[in-house]
């Protein structure tokens, strides 16, 4: 899409800042996004935020049957117009059953997309794929090894539930109004059998032994009994691989 189109479907309408409302421009980006998904994963797709639906389009286009989730009640009636299958709702507040699709897909609002994120995790039961544009920094979160500066407990909580690739990156200008960050188009495959069954307790072992970065796992656990266990404690939780991650919590949570 042109800026001038969007400008002339937009008429007076401001695009939300608070909204992460940053629309894709470029055609040849969507259909890119759109063959990252095969026929294979499913024929109904769930898309997240799908603003004019220039991701949408392509999708329709590759055989897939779209249902679209957008918050934006004047994107809604525009994509309602234009024969889309969309609900006028937050994806955070909506209850996702078996009516839903298995893979999800979208363009992430910069502003809410940790917090959509882990509703797709806490909804994996469900939820087997998803393909979204995110902020690079946040990409980078999901996508960094041990020792960078990006790596955290979303890093290895992610990489332990699914299989995740960055895709390729976006640059701003692809992208109506122009944010100041580039962003990354990630792919995440839940695990068949991950090494440890993710509940509450081991998520909030993650957020604890992430609580003060720069401080030791020994300063970080002294709410566990650590005493006896295989790992240095005199390491930072950002050198843990997701394998020792797991094996700390184990020789901590069940000595």
């Amino acid at each position: 899409m042109k800026v001038k189109e969007i400008r002339k479907i937009l008429g007076d309408k401001n695009l939300s800042k608070t909204r992460g409302q940053n629309l894709l421009l470029d055609e040849n980006i969507a259909k890119k996004f759109a063959t990252l998904l095969s026929p294979a994963d499913g024929k109904k797709i769930l898309e997240i935020g799908p603003g004019l639906g220039i991701i949408t389009r392509h999708l329709k286009n590759r055989g897939f049957e779209v249902i679209a989730v957008e918050i934006d009640p004047d994107f809604y009636r525009y994509l309602k117009n234009s024969g889309v299958k969309v609900i006028c709702d937050d994806f955070l507040k909506i209850n996702l059953d078996s009516s839903f699709p298995e893979v999800v897909a979208g363009a992430l609002p910069f502003s809410v997309s940790i917090p959509i994120l882990k509703k797709i995790k806490d909804n994996r039961n469900r939820i087997k794929k998803w393909v979204f544009i995110l902020q690079k920094e946040v990409a980078e979160r999901l996508t960094s090894e041990p020792g960078n500066k990006a790596y955290s407990s979303l890093s290895i909580l992610f990489n332990i539930l699914y299989d995740i690739k960055c895709e390729f990156e976006i640059k701003p200008q692809a992208f109506f109004p122009r944010p100041e960050v580039f962003s990354s188009v990630i792919k995440g495959t839940l695990k068949g059998n991950p090494t440890i069954e993710v509940d509450n307790a081991f998520e909030k072992f993650l957020k604890d032994i992430f609580r003060f970065k720069r401080k030791t796992l020994k300063n970080n656990l002294l709410d566990y009994n650590s005493k006896g266990v295989s790992i240095d404690l005199n390491r930072r939780a950002e050198t843990l691989t997701k394998d020792e991650a797991v094996q700390l919590f184990r020789e901590c949570v069940f000595v």
